[in-house]
């Protein structure tokens, strides 16, 4: 990063521009960026509306939801009382919450913190939160800890091992997002320590970090007013924050103001709150979470994913919870973070506009350095009407979620076919499709002084994009 730490001039302009822009472009009622450069936070505001009806801003001291955020903060709350030697994390859970643990099928903590206990998720942060939205308030009972017990015992039939583990690294564990488990190490950290897990993370976590304005309460005056895109029209529409069930999972808010403190924390510790090797430990890597276009893999670690990002380290987690999403993440060698906080979950997630956002503070373009704008340019670019000498042969080409949809057309008939990149790569018009008879057939579009033209099999067809 600069040396100037106040932010100021063309980077700032470019950040603030690419930030509004989103803003704009995607529907986000309201938002709250925070960039910090090691044990300094270097800017911090908001951008649009903590309330449209009242058109109230947001600040940097607006309330969101940080969704999945939180698990890093429920990670800090066990590897504390693993610290103290209160429990360790190749424990089974089941000696300490039976009710809601695995005590037949042994499942350690660090197994949950990683998930990588082998269970596969069990729909229940969907059910909480169309319960919340009154969009499908009859997905499964779950208004009860023994409701809750029920479902995990229920669900335990999808896991896909049952042997027991003798270590908590095993390569071959798989990954399996389970926001459950999380809720699970909410109440491990009760039966522990004694305290409920909110208070215990207030006094613990947020009280010794100063974050003042973070907490479990949806219902204060300095949040942000939640807002969904109606699955049925997409229009947006005033939510209610699906507090019940989320918790050690996904149920905590935060200001860009207090997730700036407690991404200083995650880069430079000296703060009492966790020992340095526990901290580094939430950072590490512990299961492969996905593989990438350029071949690149995403880790999981306890509460935070790392990969490779501008010649460095990424340490980072995002949130998706209907009518808030969150992204925080920081550059291990650079020693810069980034927060940013949204009040309902757009199109482009703000785990994308974050690294967007780290991607200039090293003066790269977003294109260039996030798959998703990378692609998106890409898209944009071949997208358009293509046809062959005279026009005997046409196709059109439209984007189609990670791909693109081409569809032939002659006077003989037609055919249609999907699409996808070869890589993330914005200069890059390399794309494969597979046929019904197991081919794997390159479709490739190439730049010229008019446009695109568009290689497929034995067509070479002129576009009009």
């Amino acid at each position: 990063m600069n040396p100037d730490t106040s932010l100021d001039g063309p980077t700032r302009r470019e950040i603030e521009s690419f930030v509004a822009d989103w803003v704009a472009e995607h529907d986000v009622p309201g938002a709250a960026l925070v960039v910090v450069d090691g044990d300094e936070t270097v800017y911090a505001d908001g951008f649009g509306a903590r309330d449209l009806a009242a058109e109230d801003p947001a600040t940097p001291d607006t309330r969101f939801g940080i969704a999945s955020v939180t698990k890093s903060v429920t990670a800090v709350a066990v590897q504390q009382l693993a610290a103290r030697g209160d429990l360790a994390l190749d424990d089974f859970v089941g000696e300490y919450v039976p009710r809601l643990g695995f005590p037949d099928d042994p499942v350690s903590v660090a197994d949950l913190l990683s998930h990588t206990s082998g269970m596969p998720s069990d729909g229940a942060s969907i059910a909480h939160i169309s319960r919340a939205l009154d969009v499908d308030p009859n997905t499964a009972p779950l208004s009860s800890e023994t409701d809750r017990r029920r479902h995990v015992d229920d669900a335990k039939g999808d896991r896909t091992t049952s042997d027991p583990h003798t270590h908590i690294r095993s390569e071959e564990r798989p990954f399996f997002y389970y926001n459950t488990g999380y809720t699970i190490l909410g109440e491990v950290v009760e039966a522990v320590d004694g305290r409920p897990f909110r208070r215990y993370v207030e006094e613990e976590v947020l009280d010794p970090l100063r974050m003042a304005h973070s907490g479990f309460d949806p219902d204060t005056e300095d949040a942000a007013v939640p807002y969904y895109h109606d699955p049925e029209t997409g229009d947006l529409e005033r939510g209610d924050f699906p507090a019940k069930g989320t918790g050690a999972a996904g149920g905590l808010l935060s200001t860009a103001t207090d997730l700036g403190r407690y991404l200083r924390f995650h880069l430079t510790g000296n703060t009492g709150v966790l020992p340095d090797e526990r901290r580094h430990a939430c950072h590490e890597g512990h299961a492969t979470r996905e593989t990438r276009l350029d071949g690149s893999e995403q880790q999981y670690g306890y509460g935070w994913m790392r990969e490779p990002f501008l010649d460095d380290t990424l340490v980072s987690h995002s949130g998706t919870l209907t009518v808030s999403s969150a992204f925080a993440g920081f550059r291990e060698g650079a020693e810069v973070g980034v927060g940013l906080l949204a009040s309902t979950v757009p199109d482009v997630h703000p785990s994308a506009v974050g690294r967007g956002v780290l991607a200039l503070l090293d003066g790269t373009s977003p294109d260039e350095a996030v798959a998703r704008f990378g692609l998106d340019a890409k898209f944009d670019a071949v997208t358009g009407q293509y046809a062959s000498h005279r026009g005997i042969q046409r196709a059109t080409v439209e984007r189609e979620h990670g791909g693109v949809r081409v569809d032939f057309d002659n006077a003989l008939g037609g055919e249609t076919l999907v699409a996808f990149p070869e890589t993330s790569d914005p200069d890059d018009y390399r794309f494969y499709t597979s046929t019904a008879d197991g081919a794997h057939v390159p479709l490739t579009f190439e730049e010229t002084d008019d446009g695109f033209d568009l290689f497929y099999r034995r067509w070479r067809l002129h576009g009009s994009t």
